[in-house]
């Protein structure tokens, strides 16, 4: 290992990152050693935390690692790890069959967890999928104990119950696969069968998948630990009544906690502290503190080579400030040449970003021969608390200290002579309040902003109350019965969305004078606050690239700010607008997420290229 992440004895027990599986399809990992000082000891046990699948890996992140560090601090070694093909793992290509993949990987991590810790027993957690996949891996692994929390029962109920999700999420229906400007229609750009939500979900996956089922199994020779869910009635007492009998004990429980932890956005999970507790203690009964003898550390792998697109791309695991990160860059890529890409966290999810869509972007930016940082800021991921000991504060006004340290480190590890800033959503408006006042920032990339300013006191769940959808959207939906239905039945607010279609049409009025003087006058002093950030940021250089989907309210506030087509913005070879069409907020479908890393990978290559050819001219 070339660099001890967390060298500081005082900090000695804190999560290490690594690296592990074959060497041609790394996966990430964090174990979680147990904290001997505090417990006295070591219970000989390593537990390996299963992951869900999709949507719910990124809303469980936050509580799977305070999981982890509950039963670290009970005495336990735990590591938590991604599959492959999800998470910052590698993809596997020639593999559709990703149950039977991932049924490996669990393998493979238990094998890591009893390398680096030297634990004599193995015990597995899994949430939904993660718990379906532990339970049919357990005998593989001689697991001695079982922990599962709303356990999916029926791979092929589950198969079809996402299948229905994402046609109800209208994605399908609804896309239009072309953006409006310099990317061209492409067949191939629609929502498949095989995907469901932005990640691949393919028909072989989802046979094998069917071929799962609890009742079905073996009863497990194991203490059995089963939380029920609290939002529905699940099969759990199904499932605790299957598998109930003398020689083991199994228990189930309904403490409260599933429905607030697995919510629509990372942003509103609330850790369930009380079911990781009563797991905890139920756990230590059958693995007791033992002394040993040594607390050496194991070694853990910080570098990684992962094949994308036919290139060999190198990823580092990086700890700076208390903050954790990766670098994406192809072997032998000169980090002087070209600005160093920084990808700022999509709200509060750590730094793979909405499926999977940071990562992609990453390395198809480190293939074009861009260094590029994913990193979380303070209070999101493994990265330290916000100085106000907060976490998953989206917004919080130290991000942009953040950023800035991430540009110091950036510059004084690979020497990068200047930096391009990227985010989508709060990553967009951090990105863009972190360039304001920084020369280093010779670039920004900013897709569905959503806001230019934040202000003390303002929260997302206000802010989500006073938003409608885009007016693309609306004159869209009007044209829909199924729209005058809800209005019918009252399920439609008219009064919000007529208040703010008319705030809006004011402000966009306003930005026609605004224009409209500016050009009778060649004064920028007639423009808005904002336009006037974005007219200085491009007199001293910068290349501006705005992204937005057609049907997201992000493109309505960037018109009352920046007239539209951000026509307050002038004419500049260094500002660039794209509208996507059927991409949604995040660019959930596939297509949107190659057509956008396509489109800012060929962007940035282009505009930083002629530059350094100019400069060496």
């Amino acid at each position: 290992m070339a660099t001890q992440l967390y060298p500081s004895k005082d900090i000695l027990y804190s999560p290490q990152p690594t690296w592990f599986g074959d060497e041609a399809s790394p996966m990430l990992g964090w174990y979680h050693p147990a904290k001997l000082r505090d417990a006295g000891g070591s219970r000989q046990c390593g537990v390996v935390l299963c992951p869900p699948f999709g949507h719910e890996y990124m809303v469980s992140y936050l509580a799977y690692k305070h999981l982890a560090n509950q039963l670290a601090r009970a005495g336990f070694d735990v590591f938590f790890f991604d599959y492959g093909n999800t998470g910052d793992a590698a993809d596997v290509d020639g593999a559709p069959d990703r149950i039977s993949q991932w049924q490996e990987n669990i393998r493979q991590a238990a094998a890591q967890l009893r390398q680096m810790a030297g634990v004599q027993y193995i015990a597995l957690f899994g949430l939904r999928l993660g718990g379906l996949l532990a339970a049919s891996v357990a005998q593989d692994i001689d697991a001695r104990a079982m922990l599962l929390m709303a356990p999916v029962i029926s791979g092929r109920a589950y198969a079809r119950e996402m299948l229905v999700l994402r046609n109800m999420s209208g994605l399908a229906a609804d896309a239009d696969p072309h953006p409006q400007h310099d990317l061209q229609h492409d067949p191939a750009h629609t929502v498949t069968d095989d995907e469901l939500t932005g990640y691949e979900f393919s028909a072989t996956t989802r046979t094998s998948l069917g071929k799962l089922d609890l009742l079905k199994m073996p009863v497990p020779a194991m203490p059995v630990f089963i939380q029920t869910r609290d939002d529905i009635s699940g099969q759990e007492a199904k499932l605790a009544n299957a598998w109930h009998h003398h020689d083991h004990a199994l228990y189930l429980s309904d403490v409260p906690g599933y429905a607030a932890m697995m919510t629509e956005d990372a942003h509103d999970t609330v850790v369930p502290m009380a079911i990781w507790e009563s797991m905890q203690s139920w756990l230590a009964r059958y693995f007791p503190l033992v002394s040993i003898d040594s607390s050496a550390y194991p070694p853990t792998r910080d570098v990684a080579d992962i094949g994308f697109n036919d290139h060999v791309i190198t990823e580092e695991l990086l700890e700076f400030e208390g903050m954790f990160g990766i670098v994406s860059h192809q072997a032998g890529a000169d980090p002087k040449a070209l600005p160093t890409v920084i990808l700022c966290n999509i709200g509060a999810n750590h730094h793979v970003g909405n499926h999977r869509l940071y990562v992609t972007l990453a390395r198809t930016l480190a293939s074009h021969g861009f260094h590029v940082l994913r990193f979380d800021k303070s209070g999101i991921g493994y990265s330290k608390m916000t100085p106000d000991d907060r976490e998953n504060d989206v917004h919080a006004a130290s991000g942009v200290d953040d950023v800035s340290s991430a540009m110091y480190f950036m510059q004084g590890k690979y020497h990068s002579p200047s930096f391009v800033l990227a985010g989508l959503c709060s990553g967009a408006y951090l990105s863009y309040m972190a360039a304001l006042n920084d020369e280093r920032v010779s670039g920004l990339v900013l897709m569905n902003q959503l806001t230019y300013r934040w202000q003390e006191g303002d929260t997302i769940d206000a802010r989500r109350k006073n938003t409608i959808k885009s007016s693309h959207y609306y004159l869209h939906a009007i044209a829909k019965a199924d729209t005058w239905k809800r209005v019918c039945k009252g399920q439609v607010d008219l009064r919000q969305i007529m208040g703010n279609m008319l705030r809006r049409i004011g402000k966009r009025l306003r930005t026609k004078w605004q224009l409209l003087v500016v050009n009778l006058m060649h004064n920028n002093f007639f423009l808005g606050r904002v336009a006037r950030n974005f007219r200085n940021m491009e007199a001293r250089g910068t290349e501006l690239l705005l992204i937005y989907d057609a049907s997201d309210t992000a493109v309505d506030v960037m018109t009352e700010q920046l007239g539209r087509h951000a026509s307050l913005l002038g004419r500049s070879e260094r500002i660039r607008l794209e509208i996507f069409n059927g991409a949604d907020h995040t660019f959930t479908p596939r297509w949107a997420q190659g057509a956008l890393a396509d489109l800012i990978s060929k962007h940035l290559s282009k505009r930083f290229n002629a530059a350094v050819a100019d400069a060496a001219k």
